[in-house]
Order: structure tokens, then sequence, then C-alpha cells
């Protein structure tokens, strides 16, 4: 969906199109209101803007240096005029190659709704003939191994992820696994034979033995191929639709093995090379994938150790390896990247996912409990240090407690800590946060204050304070409920009318005062605003 930005000083105009017209049904997403151009440009620095419909006759800056403003900052936006018959002839000899279509007044709803149409469907086209598009979509179909790699390596550590989200993600990626496919895992491990190999060597080995896995057991699987933190080689096989619809358990795992077999024989014959390959049990995707990538983890080092001349060992359906691992505390994302981000929502779920792992699994394992609350303490530490405080500066009493190992006697104790500090560190954190965004506020309001006879646009406050504008923009917004542009409007329309009260500056005197060079335009807003004109204002205050 595209973004529209109406600009015009009729401000009914301006609103009438806005709320009225509906854009959803062509494109649109989001429609900006701008009631001159100096607002118009303030916008466009802060939003994605991808068409502008403006009117060519307004006070200071008209729509034509405003569209010649477009074209040198925002080469990618349209823009349509809005022009009336005794402007065209002027209008259609300074635009020309500068605009996509224009709109003589009066306008119907129609005509405007079909204009704009044609232009979003021009959009469209470029956005796919783009060369830049065409790069991102080059440099993506580059890096889609690397990124379907690290996907499966994600899923292989337990990362938690939505159906939807998982459906979204192996669409993006063409990746031929679906949802609920069986599938099993081959870990192969190369590298210990290929010690004097440096890394780039290395790498071309991995991608030469995915290549042979591919080449030799595409007849019956889909694969899927990623390196794990292991540095083994992860293969995830699913059956093709020759297998799929044979359902019979025995002829998966009859190929699984004799292609696995002659994978180690290619590998061995066309490398010159050794692996260690391992099957694991058959499973449901993604449901069973962790479990059985840790079990044939841990059936893995006790089968082969160090061997290299082992064949294919296959995991029987009863072999499961006892593990006894917490695995919600070192599954990704971890807590102290969470913390580190500021992601206080997802911490909180982070910290339940594990105190329930432990009462689920481990409510009577004191060493399970303290393993956990050594690394909990470790990432509050962390982020107390990063923040140039101690963790006894920032928690208090609770740092004692912790310090006596009070929190490792239950989990119950030891969620009752959690629940303690998090409570002190999300205050310390958020008024940290508030503080900062007050002080560039204060910031803010003084320099305008101080510049409001002069340029108080929005580039030239992030300038002054060193911000980018879209952030000077939305803090602005978030502390005071207030959009900037009006904040400065109103602060203009006061001292205004304050000069109107207590002085006797000529009108035009008072408009440059509060930043307004043309004296009819300011008439006209100060009687938008006050709903009289300054003169009136004046005569009624006396």
């Amino acid at each position: 969906m595209l973004q529209l930005l109406l600009v015009d000083d009729e401000m009914n105009v301006v609103e009438s199109l806005a709320s009225t017209l509906p854009w959803h049904d062509i494109g649109i997403g989001k429609v900006h209101k701008a009631f001159s151009a100096t607002e118009a440009l303030d916008i466009l620095k802060t939003n994605a803007i991808d068409i502008v419909i403006t009117d060519i006759s307004m006070p200071g800056m008209d729509g034509l240096e405003l569209i010649q403003q477009i074209q040198w900052n925002w080469k990618n936006t349209k823009c349509i005029l809005l022009t009336g018959y005794a402007e065209f002839d002027y209008a259609q000899k300074a635009i020309q190659n500068q605009i996509s279509d224009y709109l003589l007044k009066p306008i119907s709803d129609q005509d405007i709704m079909f204009r704009v149409k044609k232009v979003v469907e021009i959009i469209h086209m470029e956005l796919e003939t783009n060369q830049t598009y065409q790069q991102a979509l080059k440099a993506l179909n580059d890096h889609l191994p690397k990124l379907k790699g690290e996907f499966l390596n994600e899923l292989l550590q337990g990362k938690r992820i939505s159906s939807e989200q998982s459906l979204e993600k192996l669409r993006q990626l063409d990746i031929p696994v679906r949802l609920n496919d069986d599938f099993c895992l081959l870990l192969i491990r190369y590298k210990e034979q290929f010690a004097d190999y440096d890394p780039f060597e290395m790498s071309l080995m991995k991608f030469a033995i995915g290549n042979l896995a591919e080449e030799t057991l595409d007849e019956y699987f889909q694969l899927w191929i990623a390196q794990d933190v292991h540095e083994y080689l992860v293969v995830l096989a699913s059956p093709n639709d020759k297998l799929k619809h044979s359902k019979a358990d025995m002829a998966l795992k009859y190929h699984m093995e004799r292609l696995a077999n002659q994978l180690q024989l290619n590998v061995q014959l066309y490398l010159k090379r050794k692996i260690s390959v391992l099957i694991s049990q058959w499973g449901v995707f993604p449901t069973d994938l962790t479990k059985l990538y840790h079990n044939s983890l841990a059936i893995f080092r006790k089968r082969f150790g160090n061997e290299k001349d082992l064949p294919v060992y296959t995991i029987g359906e009863a072999e499961i390896a006892n593990m006894n691992a917490l695995y919600r505390l070192y599954e990704p994302p971890m807590l102290v990247h969470l913390m580190e981000a500021g992601n206080w929502n997802a911490v909180e779920q982070k910290l339940e996912s594990i105190l329930e792992e432990l009462e689920q699994f481990w409510p009577e394992s004191t060493e399970h409990i303290t393993e956990a609350f050594f690394s909990v303490f470790a990432s509050f530490s962390f982020i107390a240090h990063k923040s140039g405080k101690s963790l006894a500066e920032l928690i208090g009493s609770e740092y004692t407690r912790g310090r006596e190992l009070a929190p490792c006697k239950t989990v119950q104790a030891l969620r009752a800590w959690i629940q303690a500090v998090m409570e002190k560190i999300e205050l310390y954190t958020k008024s940290e946060t508030k503080n900062a965004r007050e002080s560039a506020v204060r910031q803010i309001q003084k320099y305008v204050q101080a510049h409001l006879t002069e340029d108080v646009s929005l580039q030239r406050i992030s300038d002054y304070l060193q911000m980018h504008p879209t952030y000077l923009s939305r803090i602005y917004k978030l502390e005071t409920g207030d959009n900037l542009s009006d904040y400065i409007y109103l602060l203009k329309m006061e001292r205004a009318a304050h000069l109107l009260k207590t002085s006797t500056s000529k009108i035009y005197e008072i408009s440059i005062e509060v930043g307004y060079q043309n004296p009819n335009y300011f008439i006209k807003i100060f009687k938008k605003h006050f709903g009289v004109t300054p003169q009136d204002y004046r005569t009624n205050n006396k």
C-alpha cells in the first residue's frame, strides 16, 4: 500500500479529499495532509511518501517550487498538480517532465480517483522493472543458500516461531519442506579430516559435500542443508512426491540408508575424503525438529567419538539419549540479547518459559534451579554494567538475596526474586528513557521559542539537536501527544495574539515577527485559528 500527501492552503479542500474518498480501494494505505509547502516538506522528510497532490497557488512557496524541491530530494515521488484554468498555460510550460499528471479545478471525485489510480499503477510497474529492485532480488537469490541455512539453524536451536511465520518464511526462501511433512536428519562430520584446510577451503568443502548430497538423494528426497554451531553439516531430508504417496515407513528407511551409504562413498570417491554420517529417527516438521536434532547430537558423540572410518549409523526408534538439559534457558533468542535490545515484553516471556520448564520437569532439582539462577543473574549483571552501574546499585536488597543464593532453594523462590529484580530494572530503564525524551522535548521547545521569527522547520531543529528528523518528530509526539508542527503553529498564534493586544506594531510587522513573510497568508491562517482577522482581534481586545 502506498502513501499519499495532499497539499493545499485551503483546509476544507484537503480535509474533504482525505476523508471522503475510498483511497484504500486504489492501493493508498495512508493519506497525509499539509496546508502549506513548508509543512509538506516536513512530512516528506519523515514519511515515505509515494504520491503528492499539490495546489499550484499557495502563499510563500507555491506548488511549482514544492515540486522542484521534491524532484531534487525525492526522485521516486510522483507529483500531481492542482491548477485552475487561469494558471494552466503558465503551469504547463513550467512543469514539463516534472509531474505525473495535473488536475484542473473544479475536480470530480471520479476524476481524481481515476488519475491517482493510474499513477499507482505506474509506481508498481516501475518497481517491478526498477534496477535497484532487480539488484535486491539478485542479491537475495545469491544469498539464498546462506539464508536457508541460517533459518534451519534457528529452528534446530529451538527458536519459537508461529505456524503463520513458518509458512511465510518457507515460501520466501523457496524451501521445499512444508508443515507436517515427514523428515529425518543427517548429521555429517567432516572437519577433523580437513584440519589443514583454511576457512575458505573448508567452506568450499562444505559446499561440495552439500552438492553431492543433493545429487545423491534427490531421486527420493528434498533436502534443506545447514552447517550448525558444532560445524556439522545438517541435512533435513523429506520425501519427495515419488515417496510421499507411499506411506511405507520401511521404504523411507530403506532408501535413506541406501542413499546415505552412497553419499559416504561418493565423498570418498570424488573428494578423496572420509565423512561420518548419522541418520536420525523420523519425525514431523517442525514439531519434532529440535528434539531429534539434540538427540542425534548426543548419540553422534556416543557412537562415533573421534573415529573416522565407521559406516553410516542409523538411530533406532527406541534409542533416546538420556538428556537432562534446560532447553528454554539456552534456546534463541538468548535472555541477555533480549535485555540488551530493551524488549521487555519478550524478556518477561523468556523468563516465564524458563520458570515453566523448571516447574514442569525439575521442580525438585536444586542443581537445575541454580543453573537457571546463575544464567539469569549473569544477564542482569551484564545489563547493569552496560548502564554504567553495579547490579547491587540497580537492584538494592535483591542483590544481597541473590549473593546468598536464597533464590536457588525452590522454583517459587527463584520466580519471586526474578519478579522483584525485573520491577527494579524496568523502572530504572523506563525512567532513563523518559528523562532522555523529556530533555529532548525541552530542548526542542526552547529552540522553537528562541527562533520563532526564523526558520523553525523540522530539518532545522533536527540539525541543531543532531537527531534524525523522523526520530525527533516521533519522540515529541510520544511525550506530548501533539505534533511538533502543531506546537510551532500554536506558539506562533499565541505570540501573534499577544503582540496584537500589547503592541502598536502593524499587522505586517507582527506577521514577520512570528515567522510569516507573507502578511496575507498570516491573516488567512490567523482568521482560521481565531475566527476573526488580526485587526478585528486587536479591536475586540483593546
